[in-house]
């Protein structure tokens, strides 16, 4: 066998070959697995979020929220940890694409000075993951037992999500951003 006018020899072509499989099943995998990694990781906080400016009032809000590092550890949950589902990871792409592209369409396309946040606020059950909530706090059933809290939820004995009982978890305030964004905007016209 030659290559390029050069002989090459039957006893390299197995070693190759070994190289080749190696990076084609280790490498590659493992080099998409950590791009896609670090794609999800800095497209999932509130520094990416607010690059939308329909998003401030939200981010504003969850800054000043214990959720949002506004507490004593200075423990910080990022957007997607509470709007994208934590059930398994197909989910939580599918979500995560949906969603993006929702996102990236409304504000593209769509007057986003328009959007009737409060009336969105109505229907935070479809978009705020209990999944989320359970994936961080996951001794809470444990930790409520004895106190009789949240034992129907957990017994499924009631049709509720966490955020129908915690309305104003994760954005603290919220009410107050989004009367500054609207008078914002007013005045932008």
């Amino acid at each position: 066998m030659t290559i390029k006018g050069k002989k090459y020899k039957k006893r390299y072509i197995f070693p190759t070959l070994i190289v080749v499989a190696v990076v084609a099943l280790f490498v590659l995998p493992f080099s998409a697995w950590l791009v896609g990694d670090e794609s999800f990781a800095a497209t999932s906080d509130a520094e990416f979020c607010v690059g939308c400016h329909s998003m401030e009032p939200m981010v504003k809000a969850q800054m000043g929220n214990i959720h949002g590092g506004n507490n004593s550890h200075g423990v910080r949950a990022s957007c997607t940890d509470c709007h994208l589902p934590h059930d398994n990871s197909y989910n939580y792409f599918v979500a995560k694409a949906q969603t993006g592209t929702h996102d990236l369409w409304v504000e593209t396309f769509s007057d986003v000075s328009k959007i009737d946040w409060q009336a969105k606020r109505e229907h935070r059950e479809s978009y705020v993951y209990d999944s989320g909530c359970l994936s961080c706090h996951e001794n809470l059933e444990a930790a409520t037992a004895d106190q009789g809290m949240h034992d129907n939820y957990f017994a499924g004995t009631i049709d509720a999500k966490c955020v129908t009982c915690h309305e104003e978890v994760g954005h603290a305030e919220l009410n107050k951003y989004l009367l500054e964004t609207k008078y914002k905007y007013h005045f932008d016209e």
